[in-house]
């Protein structure tokens, strides 16, 4: 073996990298565990001391142990290197979500509303007609919305003249007048990507604050979403808050009640005249004549809020706060908005108070929602109390706004003591009367009397915070959200790890099994590739999934597939009479072609997978890529320098045992002969999926739907019955009942449940509306229970999911086919294969229509699903290559000598060894995983099995038989 020095150098340079990069997991473990010892021992000390009670004792020890984390975060805890905690967090090998908990929010930045914004709040109908049919059209477009914009224009507005729209004398050098049309829509499509670039900035502060260890904020490419990722994160509605707000802190001047109070009631009327007309008019019976159900529906409004009788205030009335949706569907009535005015905004104030919420009334002079004073003047905003002790949110203002704010001030106190308005992301957080003007740029927020200080303060430092990053150039939305419970994280380890190091035990024993020493030499092989993938995923800053876990499988598969064709070569070599040497030499010298080959088509595959997903499913993605560098290292060179060790040094190989030295050797069974009665079996088999898809179709997981999920455990069995029922309540929207779907899970205690409640909501609190209503769902059944999992997908990002999928699986099929088709330069070969593929696709499509429903575990249709597809097209092009690879060698040296059909079959039979061997190790470690790794990815799991399967028969039936039937010469 050439250079062996030098391999054997850099393998040892690169155990050691390994080494030092894993060494920070071990490291920031040990002190993890000092810190719950030193947390344990501060809550006994509470305990002891009566300073806290026994059930408070867990949250206790947490908290201690995290401030311990936090206050010797900066000690040097990894020996030589002197790298501190922090610093030792940050290099380790990071867990998914789905094995540590936490959450993973995509958020997509309102360009709508940022259009709206640059052209100042603009009423004209033209251009606000434009935006409403930009905003339907993008479901069903793949366009950018100023693309969408600027199509909408031509039909709803002047050509020609959108710059009129944009221009304005305050930035006149933002949209220069004269402009065409295509230069404002450039600059538009400018300012979107400049607003999501700045919020993915804004929002990478935002993070700082909440404590997260290795966060992730990314912004995705082409999409102009940005995914963040919070592993560990135990507060997600606190974190939902602080990425979601806007932070758009506005001052107004407000109303007195009584100057608007006839307003009110012309808009409480002019909606019921709208929703009952028979009520109203010189026919309409007597209101003492009316039941109560008519009474509501010819008042509305004051059916569902109470006017205030206090005069001279700035709150217009008081709403229970589950009717506050009610009241906005009332005041966003066309004829409703008439009768209040375009100088009158009703807002709700931030905090209720007994589950009571309060409207404001706010004068908006301009009629275009934009306030005389901003954030944007903010200069400083901190933590501190009033005179009473109780805390509030200080701010300080640069000069500008000092001056506009002692104005503003001055005219409220002259003006019977008017109330001021500070107003953040549209709630009212205080309203409070002046009595005298402000002149020094000072201001404060005060919070709900309902908290405890813990509480107060908590809200207090996330507003301080909030300002202090800036407010973001638009809303955000949160349309994908994933939230795991710390507890399924930890059994997803345990039952990923466990089932993972099992499986890994039974490939080992076969290998030696089966090949004796040169098994012995494969595992010593196998567990290296092991260190070096986990050490590589570690330095590339990846995170280690459940998916991923299952992609570390496959990755045993392609290494253990690479040893077995070099050992089957070998043993032909031994078999023709060579020696040991020879044998070894040409064994790695003809198997290279067919690894090569089987790896670039993987590789190919896990780039595409990686290209059009995202989360979990590009962890699965990044695991396969490098994962096909480790595999080829470590089962071409680190192998190949322990045989040629041991020749060197006079030492023996062997590379079967006696009862398996004859395996496969002298079979001849005829394919190409039977090759119809395989046509007709899968075409059985795909025929009865095609009905079952016509008529049952999948089962279209909420990532495709949109929609929500929540896996939910609860204290003991419940009748699913009941619990649907309950949700059916819950979940209704503008009286239609829910439609909730209830599936039991491992047992009677756990469940999932999917839901389309308001998933077409633009409501600003829509995630905290879904939780609450499941929350009131489940509270009416008893048990208690917890959320482990929560799953949001907006209805325009499941769009974008659908053909994100449906782009990825042709264009994996088509990059194969030419990869294929230029590789063994005949189109029959590359035809032949893609035949193979679509027929392996197809059939796994029809297990999951067939089934789904009837298996004990779930068989959603969602990205994990997609992924397996692409992964199964990787796997059958695999199993192909190698066997095309042998039946071009097989021309070559027989030419004319053989009948092709003769060549065919023994081009087949004689890669029959290798093909049973890896597909039946590769099966039974993915088996070991879906009985013991978890019912989240049984699914997952389950798709890669019969695509294993499948794609192992079609290399023999359909592939290599396809091509016979399609060259000039028949066999």
């Amino acid at each position: 073996m050439q250079n062996k020095s030098a391999v054997l150098i850099f393998t040892v340079l690169l155990a050691l990298a390994t080494l030092y990069t894993l060494s920070f997991n071990y490291f920031s473990s040990q002190f993890e565990n000092e810190a719950k010892m030193q947390g344990v021992y501060e809550a006994e000390q509470l305990l002891e001391a009566g300073a806290i009670s026994e059930d408070a004792f867990d949250a206790t020890a947490a908290e201690e142990a995290k401030s311990y984390l936090r206050a010797k975060g900066d000690s040097a805890i990894v020996p030589i290197f002197g790298k501190t905690y922090k610093e030792a967090k940050e290099r380790e090998l990071n867990l998914g979500l789905d094995l540590r908990g936490g959450m993973s929010v995509t958020l997509e930045v309102s360009i709508p509303d940022l259009i709206i914004a640059l052209a100042d709040y603009s009423t004209n109908e033209g251009f606000r007609a434009a935006v409403n049919k930009a905003k339907a059209d993008r479901r069903n477009s793949n366009a950018d919305f100023v693309t969408l914009f600027g199509q909408a224009w031509t039909t709803y507005g002047n050509s020609g003249e959108l710059w009129r729209i944009f221009y304005n004398m305050e930035s006149p050098d933002l949209f220069p007048s004269k402009s065409t049309d295509e230069e404002i829509l450039a600059i538009l499509r400018t300012e979107a990507e400049t607003a999501i670039n700045n919020t993915e900035n804004i929002i990478r502060k935002r993070i700082d604050q909440l404590g997260v260890a290795q966060p992730n904020v990314q912004k995705l490419s082409f999409s102009g979403r940005i995914l963040v990722e919070l592993p560990g994160i135990d507060d997600p509605a606190r974190a939902r808050k602080q990425l979601k707000s806007t932070a758009n802190l506005e001052f107004w001047e407000t109303w007195f009640n009584d100057e608007i109070v006839q307003r009110i009631a012309d808009a409480n009327t002019a909606a019921g005249r709208a929703q009952r007309p028979d009520l109203f008019g010189e026919e309409a019976p007597a209101d003492s004549a009316l039941s109560q159900e008519e009474l509501r529906a010819k008042n509305p409004l004051f059916a569902v809020m109470q006017p205030n009788q206090q005069a001279k205030t700035s709150i217009v009335g008081f709403a229970v706060e589950a009717d506050t949706g009610k009241v906005n569907d009332v005041l966003r009535m066309p004829q409703v908005k008439n009768a209040l005015g375009t100088d009158l905004r009703l807002l709700w104030g931030a905090k209720t108070e007994g589950g009571v919420a309060t409207l404001y009334a706010i004068q908006d002079q301009s009629g275009r929602g934009k306030a005389k004073l901003d954030g944007k003047s903010i200069v400083d905003a901190r933590v501190g109390y009033d005179e009473i002790g109780d805390v509030v949110c200080n701010m300080t203002m640069n000069g500008e706004g000092a001056g506009i704010w002692g104005q503003m001030t001055k005219a409220a106190a002259a003006d019977n003591n008017r109330a001021v308005a500070v107003v953040l992301d549209n709630l009212v957080f205080s309203a409070p009367n002046v009595n005298s003007a402000i002149m020094n740029g000072r201001s404060q927020i005060s919070f709900g009397t309902g908290q405890t200080a813990e509480q107060k303060l908590l809200e207090a430092e996330d507003l301080s915070s909030l300002l202090k990053a800036g407010s973001l150039p638009a809303p955000a939305r949160i349309v994908d959200e994933v939230s795991v419970g710390p507890q399924l994280g930890e059994e997803n380890i345990q039952a990923g790890l466990s089932s993972f190091v099992f499986a890994l035990l039974v490939v080992l024993v076969y290998m030696i099994f089966y090949y004796r020493g040169a098994g012995v030499v494969s595992n010593i092989a196998l567990i290296a590739n092991l260190f070096f993938l986990i050490g590589a995923l570690a330095s590339l800053g990846a995170a280690l999934t459940l998916p991923g876990i299952a992609g570390i499988v496959l990755t045993i598969g392609m290494a253990v597939d690479a040893n077995v064709l070099i050992y089957e070569r070998v043993r032909e070599e031994l078999r023709a009479g060579k020696g040991m040497a020879g044998a070894v030499k040409e064994g790695y010298s003809k198997a290279y072609s067919a690894i090569i080959d089987a790896n670039i088509t993987t590789m190919l595959t896990a780039i595409i997978l990686y290209s059009f997903g995202s989360g979990a499913i590009r962890g699965f993605a990044t695991t396969l890529m490098v994962g096909i560098f480790t595999s080829l290292f470590s089962a071409i060179v680190l192998t190949r320098l322990v045989f040629y060790t041991r020749m060197e040094n006079k030492k023996g190989m062997s590379f079967s045992s006696k009862l398996t030295e004859n395996w496969f050797t002298n079979t001849a069974v005829p394919f190409i002969a039977r090759r119809r009665m395989a046509y007709l079996a899968s075409a059985l088999v795909i025929a009865g999926g095609l009905a079952s898809l016509s008529t049952r179709g999948l089962n279209y997981g909420v990532e495709f739907t949109g929609g929500s999920t929540f896996d939910v455990t609860f204290e003991e069995a419940v009748d699913i019955q009941q619990v649907r029922e309950a949700l059916v309540v819950a979940f209704t929207e503008d009286g239609t009942p829910g439609n909730p779907v209830v599936q039991t899970k491992e047992n009677d205690r756990q469940l999932r449940i999917m839901s389309n409640y308001m998933i077409d909501s633009e409501a600003e609190n829509q995630d905290e509306l879904i939780q609450g209503a499941l929350a009131s769902g489940l509270g009416t059944l008893g048990p208690k229970y917890t959320v482990d999992r929560y799953n949001k997908v907006d209805g325009t990002i499941s769009d974008d999911f659908r053909r994100g999928a449906a782009n990825a699986t042709v264009f994996s099929l088509l990059v194969i086919f030419l990869y294929i088709f230029f590789r063994f330069r005949k189109w029959q070969y590359g035809l032949g294969a893609l035949v193979a593929m679509i027929h392996d696709v197809l059939i796994v499509l029809s297990i999951f229509s067939i089934f789904w429903g009837i298996l004990p575990f779930t068989m959603e249709i969602d990205q994990a699903f997609i992924a397996a597809i692409l992964t199964v097209i990787g796997y059958s092009i695999n199993d192909t290559v190698v066997v095309f690879d042998r039946i071009r060698e097989y021309f070559t040296l027989y030419g004319n000598k053989k009948d092709r059909k003769e060549v065919f079959n023994l081009a087949l039979n004689s890669t029959l060894s290798r093909t049973i061997n890896t597909s039946l190790s590769t099966f039974v470690v993915l088996l070991t995983i879906f009985l013991f790794g978890g019912d989240n990815i049984k699914g997952f799991v389950f798709a890669l099995m019969v695509g294993v399967v499948v794609g192992t028969y079609s290399s023999i039936f359909i592939a290599t038989p396809t091509v016979v039937d399609l060259s000039r010469e028949k066999a």
